[in-house]
C-alpha cells in the first residue's frame, strides 16, 4: 500500500524539489493589427470632452508590449490601466482561471472595457466572465497579433453559460445528494472550503472526490450523486457547463449567493 504523506511531508518534499525556469520567446515581432484603431473607437464611442478608461491585458508571451499598447490608446484619446490578477506571477497578465472579480483585482466601476492582447478566447473570456453579477458586461477587443486581426466579445460570448448557471444553482438547492470534486494539483486545491459546504448545509448528504482530473466519465460511476460542486479551476463550471449531463456548480458561485 503507498504511504500516505502527511501535510509536513509533502511540504518538506516542495522544499527539496529544484524548478528549472526557461524563458521561450514568441517567435514573432510584435505588430498593431491595421484593424485595430478602427474597432477601438467603433466599441467604444466617446462623447466630445469625454475620455474612456479601458483595462489592458495580455497573454505572458505579449506582456512586454503592454505599455506600448497603452501608449497607442493614450495617443487616441484613452485612458488605461491594468493589476496583476490572483494566479498571475506579472502585473498586466491574464490567466482563464482569473475569472471572478476579486480575482481579477480591479475596480470595474472605473473601467468602461477592455483590450486583450494575445490569440484565443480562453484568457480573455475571464474578463467577460468575472463582469458575471456586474449590472452590465462591458465588452473586450481582442488585438490577436499572432493572426493580425482584431475581434471584440462581449456579453453574447458567454451568454448559454449565463443561462445555464442559474439552472444548476437550483438544481445544487434541490439535490440532496452532493459530490465535491476537489483537485491535488498545486494552485488549484481548496480543501478546507470544500469542508465548510458540510457547515453551511448541515441537511445534505456531501460526498468528497479527490483527483487530478475532473471528468465525465468518472462522474457517470456514481449515479447517486445529484450535483456536483467544483471546488478547482473555476473554468471547469463555466466553459463546461453546458457538456456535463449533471449539474455542476462551482464553490465560488454558491459563496457569492
Amino acid at each position: 500500500m503507498e504511504e500516505i504523506k502527511t501535510d509536513k511531508q509533502q511540504e518538506k518534499g516542495k522544499k527539496n524539489m529544484r524548478l528549472l525556469f526557461l524563458k521561450a520567446h514568441f517567435g514573432i515581432d510584435f505588430e498593431v493589427p491595421e484593424t485595430f484603431l478602427e474597432t477601438l473607437h467603433k466599441t467604444f464611442p466617446k462623447k466630445e470632452g469625454e475620455t474612456l478608461n479601458l483595462g489592458v491585458f495580455s497573454s505572458v508571451q505579449f506582456r512586454p508590449n503592454l505599455e506600448e499598447v497603452q501608449e497607442l490608446l493614450k495617443k487616441e484619446g484613452f485612458t488605461s490601466e491594468t493589476s496583476q490578477p490572483f494566479r498571475t506571477s506579472i502585473e498586466g497578465q491574464m490567466l482563464g482561471c482569473d475569472s471572478y472579480k476579486d480575482s481579477l483585482k480591479l475596480d470595474l466601476d472605473e473601467i468602461d472595457g477592455f483590450v486583450y492582447i494575445g490569440d484565443g478566447y480562453f484568457h480573455p473570456n475571464a474578463l467577460l466572465l468575472a463582469q458575471e453579477y456586474e449590472e452590465k458586461i462591458k465588452p473586450v477587443v481582442l488585438m490577436n497579433v499572432v493572426q493580425q486581426i482584431t475581434e471584440v466579445i462581449d456579453e453574447n460570448h458567454i451568454s448559454k453559460y449565463l443561462k445555464k448557471r442559474k439552472a444548476v444553482m437550483a438544481k445544487f438547492h434541490m439535490s440532496d445528494k452532493i459530490g465535491v470534486f476537489v483537485t491535488t494539483k498545486w494552485g488549484q486545491e481548496y480543501k478546507q472550503a470544500a469542508l465548510k459546504l458540510k457547515e453551511l448545509y448541515p441537511k445534505k448528504k456531501i460526498y468528497y472526490f479527490i483527483g487530478d482530473n475532473f471528468l465525465e466519465t468518472e462522474m457517470e460511476n456514481f449515479p447517486d450523486i445529484q450535483c456536483w460542486v467544483n471546488t478547482a479551476c473555476p473554468r471547469i463550471g463555466q466553459d463546461d457547463i453546458t457538456r456535463h449531463t449533471k449539474a455542476v456548480v462551482n464553490i465560488k458561485d454558491i459563496w457569492n449567493e
